[in-house]
């Protein structure tokens, strides 16, 4: 048994430091992995496929930056029927993403066209998105620091980074088979190269062109969920504030990956949370730990650094590769 245990806490060491090659190299090598990780190629690979099939490890995805050619338009609706309008988005070939919620909106949809809709809450061009480092800590070591991080925050010197960027009045060349490339690869960069060749008739001078835009082109994201995605509470977080930055460099401590993008001046995160942080499993059980993240919201609020707060928590979604 205790060899057991052993055995699995080294594979979840491996998953992290698989992570963390992919993050900053998303079409690692093999071989390149098995000598991070002390392994053979064929255990590597092995690691690789389980990280990926457990949902440890998300990605590397590719979404479109902000360019006026390349632009989508986010809507968070209060619908009648959430449901009925999550069946008949499904086929709708301008909506690239949509999710039914429970929350400030019960609808959160992604479009490449403008559209017409009843009941929205929040409307615009999306901005660039931004996917933070997940560190490597536990949640209560997490909070401690983004509460150290609240409390030292000195308004005075305060000095904007810009991390989330736009493109809204920029240009960007995007071809038929650029397209193809990016649908292809939307969901995993880590596709053979071959058989797309083949099939979309693309040479590999296009590819490796592509490929060597692809960070000005679009946000490369990998995702890193130390207990599984499944065991996390998918939360979406409406922001107002004068601090942007600073709020993004707060929640970037959380030890699951962080997707930031901003709407109509709202910043929004989407994150993975433990359920116990942010609601109460058990009415009676009154351990520390519980609510953290909402008491360290108020906090934020009564602090002035955020102006507003609103969340939503995800029930089911659907995204497609284009």
């Amino acid at each position: 048994m205790e060899e057991t245990r052993t055995s699995e806490k080294q594979r979840k060491k491996q998953y992290r430091t698989i992570y963390e090659l992919l993050f900053y190299t998303p079409r690692i090598y093999v071989k390149t992995v098995s000598s991070k990780l002390g392994v053979d190629p064929a255990v590597a690979s092995r690691r690789m496929k389980e990280a990926f099939d457990l949902e440890y490890i998300a990605g590397p995805h590719i979404r479109k930056r902000s360019y006026s050619n390349m632009m989508e338009y986010v809507y968070f609706v209060n619908c009648k029927s959430s449901v009925k309008s999550f069946l008949q988005y499904i086929d709708d070939g301008t909506i690239t993403y949509h999710a039914v919620m429970s929350g400030f909106a019960n609808l959160w949809i992604t479009s490449k066209e403008k559209i017409d809709i009843d009941g929205v809450v929040i409307e615009g061009p999306r901005s660039d998105y931004y996917i933070s480092f997940a560190p490597d800590q536990s949640w209560e070591t997490a909070l401690q620091k983004m509460r150290k991080k609240m409390e030292a925050f000195n308004f005075s010197e305060y000095t904007p980074e810009g991390i989330i960027k736009t493109h809204w009045n920029e240009y960007m060349e995007w071809d038929s088979k650029d397209e193809i490339l990016f649908r292809e690869f939307k969901y995993s960069m880590r596709k053979k190269f071959s058989p797309i060749m083949k099939e979309h008739k693309i040479s590999g001078e296009k590819l490796y062109e592509w490929l060597g835009r692809l960070p000005e082109c679009c946000t490369i994201t990998t995702s890193y969920f130390p207990e599984r995605f499944s065991t996390y509470d998918s939360y979406l977080f409406m922001f107002e504030t004068d601090y942007e930055d600073f709020v993004i460099d707060l929640f970037s401590e959380l030890p699951t990956s962080s997707l930031f993008f901003t709407v109509a001046d709202k910043l929004f995160l989407y994150a993975q949370v433990t359920g116990r942080l942010v609601r109460f499993v058990d009415i009676q059980d009154s351990r520390v730990g519980q609510l953290q993240i909402p008491l360290l919201v108020e906090d934020l609020l009564e602090r002035g650094i955020l102006k507003s707060e609103a969340h939503a928590i995800l029930e089911y979604y659907w995204g497609k590769n284009f």
